[in-house]
């Protein structure tokens, strides 16, 4: 069973008089306090700031200089936390590689650092592998600047 509902505009409310006066007196009661509490704010906050332009202008070299030694030290405390991050993090990598080396030796399986290693080619393949290509690419291998 669907039940069907229909939007009906509704009239809007009519208040009395007498409705409308309570209303004016209640805000005036609420709003006049926080309207004078708004307006001592704002006259406190432009006597200082009169006040302090002054003493601002006078101080502004020991200000500055505050203000740089301030920035240097936050400059400080950023770069050290970034060295103990890597520091940290370093460590840990050394740890976790020599852990797995132990496991992967405690299982009796080959695999570990040492094992890991790259045998180097000699220095002479390297120079014969240079030579080959210098004699295929000659126009390339100009040396402007012999001596």
């Amino acid at each position: 069973m669907e039940k069907q509902y229909q939007i009906t505009e509704r009239e809007p409310r009519h208040f009395s008089g007498r409705t409308a006066v309570l209303a004016s007196i209640a805000g005036v009661v609420i709003g006049g306090p926080l309207l004078a509490l708004m307006g001592i704010s704002f006259l406190a906050t432009v006597t200082l700031l009169l006040v302090a332009s002054p003493l601002f202008l006078i101080f502004s070299p020991v200000l500055f200089g505050a203000a740089c030694v301030l920035a240097l030290a936050v400059i400080g405390f950023v770069a050290a936390g970034a060295m103990a991050v890597a520091g940290v993090s370093a460590v840990a990598w050394v740890v976790r590689l020599f852990t797995s080396r132990i496991a992967v030796q405690s299982n009796g399986g080959a695999g570990g650092v040492s094992d890991k290693l790259i045998e180097g080619r000699d220095e002479e393949e390297v120079g014969k592998d240079w030579a080959g290509y210098i004699q295929q690419n000659p126009h390339e291998n100009v040396l402007i600047n012999r001596g």
